[in-house]
């Protein structure tokens, strides 16, 4: 039984070209205006179960930080820079405080008696990093196939008080998993060159690969892709942001 796990499916606009790939799907949004829109959208399919809560490191509740621009919204405020950055993009860069339900993830999966994820996403806006490391158990045991991830450049913060930088993953990813490619995020790159990329033998699309040995503050914010040194290329090298 194939399992797809998305962390942060906001209204399901990314997980729609995927979902139906799988056996089972676990998908997570904790922004309840957000989450209406995606149970409208998901609900009627048996085989994924909607969580409206955010994938955290606790089972409870906490604060969570709605910003204008619906996709950064985050468990950390947005620092001073990326305060800027909102405000430049949408207008304001004032957010609204709200509660919401948080699930320790690995801890759920275990209860849900998933034994395998062959495809992991997690769009968490900073806490990509903490929510990963409840699924340890899995990493260490190579019980994941793909790793698609939302990382943030080493010295970067993007969010108060939530560390998302790459050397982070690359500590706790490298020993059963290879990194494979990163693409652009929101703040985008001048160093990108495209690349064509094919799953099941069809070009899916122009993905921009990129090399982030040498990223700092200057190129803060991009989706990795890794996977299992165990586990063949699948559908999460042709993702994209």
């Amino acid at each position: 039984m194939s399992t797809l796990v998305y962390c942060g499916a906001n209204i399901g606009f990314s997980l729609w070209s995927i979902f139906n790939k799988f056996d089972q799907v676990y998908a997570f949004e904790p922004d309840p205006e957000m989450f209406s829109q995606l149970k409208r959208r998901y609900e009627q399919f048996e085989w994924v179960t909607l969580v409206n809560a955010a994938c955290s490191t606790e089972n409870g509740k906490t604060t969570f930080y709605v910003t204008n621009n619906s996709v950064s919204s985050s468990l950390g405020s947005p620092s001073a820079e990326f305060s800027k950055k909102l405000e430049s993009d949408t207008g304001s860069g004032a957010v609204k405080e709200i509660e919401v339900e948080t699930v320790n993830l690995g801890e759920y999966l275990k209860e849900q008696d998933v034994d395998f994820v062959d495809l992991y996403v997690s769009d968490c806006q900073g806490s990509d990093l903490n929510v990963l490391k409840t699924m340890k158990e899995y990493v260490d045991n190579d019980k994941i196939g793909e790793l698609y991830i939302e990382t943030h450049g080493d010295n970067t913060q993007i969010y108060n008080g939530l560390d998302n930088q790459y050397s982070g993953f690359k500590s706790l990813l490298n020993e059963n998993f290879d990194f494979i490619h990163a693409t652009l995020g929101s703040y985008g790159a001048g160093n990108a060159s495209p690349e064509r990329v094919q799953y099941d033998g069809q070009t899916v699309g122009e993905e921009y690969i990129l090399d982030v040995s040498g990223w700092n503050v200057s190129n803060p914010e991009w989706d990795t892709y890794w996977r299992s040194k165990t586990y063949e290329p699948s559908i999460g090298q042709a993702l994209r942001s």
